[in-house]
């Protein structure tokens, strides 16, 4: 279902802070400045705010502002009861006595998966979703909708940083043909999403969009893929095949070996995956729209602004892409989209 906005200026937001014990405090009308964002490469979305630091009955607001505390995000229409974009908790504090405020920043539960680091072990067979189930219980992070990815990857080992191990599971499952997931938070809980899966798809336009850009490159490309036996330090291994795609930008090329995957069948279609997601120009497009609080990282969103559409019978027309990141700045009420170009 396409859904069309024309008129965006009846948005309102609403952030309220949960104390352990006792009623939630709406801080909305403290606010002076808020941005919400959800940005590629980082697994946790985050909320930033400045906000008055007001004396109350129970003391000063900033005692029930402070690290650790939860708070919830929502937003609403005309017409409509507020929903949750957000919920987390303050890893940042500041209080600036000048001007009696507050400055915090919150992230949500993805956060401490984020900044952990931990040795994960899987087995032949064990598919990214299944590995996303593990890390969070591991983590101790609540369990969502886990759309995938299902493809059966070979043993790995991992250490480190657990988020990267995440997205390299997450890219293992691209390069057999899994498709793309994103990892994001909702409602507290840990979810695997397949890109572009939203019910719900805006459009926006140049009759509402401020500005952005589209640019393309051709400087990532890869044109060839020679797919090699066993890797060896001392000898060049045997080619097992090479994949050829467009080549009109020039022979740019690739390598992957045979042992990584299980068999040739899996390796050939790794090889197929890369040409197809870097055999052609990179494009980078960004779109500066009024806020549609409602719009996720990982959503499809039709656009038709500037270069970014496509033509039909001489008239520009939307197109599919899917949402890199999303930042806003909820007090102008604007957000800006990265957009995927390539899909």
């Amino acid at each position: 279902m396409t859904e069309k906005l024309f008129d965006l200026t009846k948005v309102e937001y609403r952030l309220v802070v949960l104390p352990p014990s006792g009623a939630a405090i709406d801080i909305t009308k403290l606010i002076e400045s808020s941005h919400h964002e959800e940005l590629d490469g980082e697994l946790s979305a985050k909320v930033k705010v400045r906000m008055k630091n007001i004396k109350r009955d129970d003391g000063w607001i900033h005692q029930h502002v402070y690290l650790a505390k939860r708070l919830v995000l929502e937003a609403k229409s005309a017409g409509t009861a507020f929903t949750e974009i957000f919920r987390g908790s303050i890893h940042n504090w500041k209080t600036i006595p000048g001007n009696h405020t507050i400055e915090f920043t919150a992230y949500d539960p993805n956060f401490n998966i984020m900044q952990s680091k931990e040795h994960f072990y899987f087995k032949d067979g064990i598919s990214g979703g299944s590995s996303i189930k593990t890390i969070a219980k591991d983590m101790g992070v609540p369990l969502g909708q886990i759309d995938g990815p299902n493809a059966k990857l070979t043993k790995k080992m991992y250490n480190g940083n657990v988020g990267n191990t995440i997205a390299q599971r997450l890219e293992e499952s691209k390069e057999k043909g899994d498709g793309d997931f994103v990892v994001r938070s909702t409602k507290g809980k840990l979810e695997s999403i397949k890109k572009g899966s939203n019910s719900v798809v805006y459009e926006v336009t140049d009759k509402t969009a401020d500005g952005g850009y589209d640019m393309h490159s051709s400087e990532n490309l890869v044109t060839v893929v020679k797919i090699y036996g066993n890797s060896s330090e001392d000898k060049r291994p045997a080619v097992s095949a090479t994949k050829t795609g467009k080549t009109e930008f020039g022979k740019v090329q690739e390598i992957l070996y045979k042992s990584n995957f299980k068999d040739s069948n899996e390796a050939n279609k790794a090889a197929n995956t890369l040409l197809k997601e870097r055999g052609k120009p990179e494009i980078e497009r960004c779109v500066n729209h009024p806020d549609i609080p409602w719009v996720r990282k990982g959503d499809a969103i039709m656009v038709a602004s500037g270069t970014i559409g496509g033509m039909k019978d001489g008239k520009q027309i939307s197109i599919k892409c899917i949402v890199e990141s999303v930042s806003r700045d909820i007090e102008k009420g604007m957000m800006t989209l990265m957009l995927e170009g390539n899909k």
